[in-house]
């Protein structure tokens, strides 16, 4: 029972803590290698798109690349984009950035993303109709290791381990509700669903009543299915996906 305690403490202050800016602490400046970034316990790998293709602590947090997947409703097949080159620069010690467009005959989805040296990533991701269009879903999918997805905190959960399937839908009376921290005592991941109105429930994400989360396991995944269902966008319409995640980590290294 004490251990039990002890566990949900410590969830619980990650959860709460895990995206402090104000830590007064003293510490080597993050690196830049390639497409791969680097800070005390903690490394993040970036795909070609911009968004993380590998998130590591102690040990690995996601299986794959975290990626959007936006399928047409005609005939169900995702849109494919080609990206420009990723480039990584720093502007300060702590705070590393990059952008990158990413096209199609049909979408322009713009990734502007961050990492500062307390291991929080800032995503404004602007998707932009460049002819009328309809689509069957806007998807993000986070795929965690097993390890890295013991415990969860939001969505409704308590902090406790993961129920095997979760079900979530966005209730625009509520508050940080899309605050969802998943992990092990020795690392996670929190992540935030926002737009660019920071609005209780994003306009993008809730989609009116269509929109939530799904979390269960799919293959050697722990997969978090964030989607928002059905858009019917014209030419020159802008939705924006915005996301932030802090990683949760012990610090120490392999």
């Amino acid at each position: 029972m004490m251990k039990q305690i002890i566990t949900l403490s410590i969830i619980l202050f990650l959860f709460k803590n895990s995206g402090a800016q104000d830590l007064q602490v003293a510490y080597p400046p993050l690196t830049i290698k390639g497409t791969s970034i680097y800070l005390p316990g903690k490394q993040l790998d970036l795909n070609t798109d911009g968004f993380p293709a590998m998130i590591q602590t102690s040990f690995k947090l996601i299986t794959e690349p975290i990626h959007f997947h936006i399928p047409r409703l005609t005939n169900h097949k995702d849109i494919k984009f080609k990206s420009t080159p990723l480039e990584i620069s720093k502007g300060r010690p702590d705070k590393a950035s990059w952008i990158v467009k990413n096209t199609s005959d049909s979408l322009d989805m713009e990734v502007s993303g961050s990492l500062n040296l307390h291991g929080k990533m800032i995503y404004v991701v602007k998707i932009t109709a460049l002819n009328n269009i309809d689509l069957e879903n806007i998807r993000l999918h986070i795929p965690f290791t097993p390890e890295a997805a013991k415990y969860i905190r939001g969505l409704n959960q308590k902090g406790d381990e993961r129920d095997p399937v979760i079900d979530w839908k966005w209730d625009a009376a509520g508050k940080d509700q899309a605050k969802v921290w998943v992990g092990d005592i020795t690392g996670g991941l929190l992540y935030t669903l926002e737009d660019n109105q920071h609005k209780t429930a994003p306009i993008s994400w809730s989609n009116g009543d269509k929109g939530g989360i799904h979390i269960e396991q799919k293959g050697k995944a722990i997969l978090a299915d964030n989607y928002s269902g059905e858009h019917r966008m014209k030419k020159g319409d802008v939705l924006y996906y915005n996301f932030s995640m802090s990683i949760t980590a012990s610090q120490k290294t392999k």
